[in-house]
């Protein structure tokens, strides 16, 4: 398995994985067709930042996954940190150690970068995102809480 920085050629095939942020049952009050078109535009917005690192998994030409970094400032000590904004595998390629590679490849950027902290942000009924960043270490900090009100 190689992983390279993003081409052009990849965007469709990157496009295409957004679906999988979403693939838990959402609160009633979130609109999953919202949501999906929210993650394309967030992708799209991404591709136009002069600050990202997009990453490719592939093997022999073939997509596997990618992985979207950027640098951030903590909002309490406004230490740089590095932020995986987003990370994708195929349905085929998981399970693989594809995601393990992508994880591995962030906090290699992150140390290149000269950071010490890395951090993301997942939706708490993605148990399955949840467990696999928990097997890397990664805890849960911050958790935002939501009452939709009835009207």
């Amino acid at each position: 398995m190689k992983i390279r920085s993003f081409e052009e050629k990849d965007r469709n095939n990157v496009k295409a994985l957004t679906r999988r942020f979403l693939q838990f049952d959402l609160m009633k009050h979130r609109d999953r067709t919202v949501m999906e078109q929210k993650q394309e535009a967030l992708l799209l917005e991404s591709l136009q930042r002069d600050d990202l690192s997009l990453f490719i998994a592939e093997n022999d030409h073939h997509f596997l996954g990618y992985l979207e970094m950027r640098l951030q400032n903590d909002f309490f000590t406004n230490e740089r940190q590095g932020y995986i904004s987003a990370i994708a595998t195929t349905p085929e390629a998981e399970g693989k150690g594809v995601g393990k590679r992508l994880m591995q490849k962030a906090e290699e950027w992150a140390q290149e970068q000269g950071v010490h902290t890395i951090v993301l942000d997942v939706f708490k009924a993605n148990e399955h995102a949840v467990a696999f960043y928990e097997k890397f270490g990664y805890q849960q900090e911050i958790v935002k809480m939501t009452k939709p009100l009835d009207h």
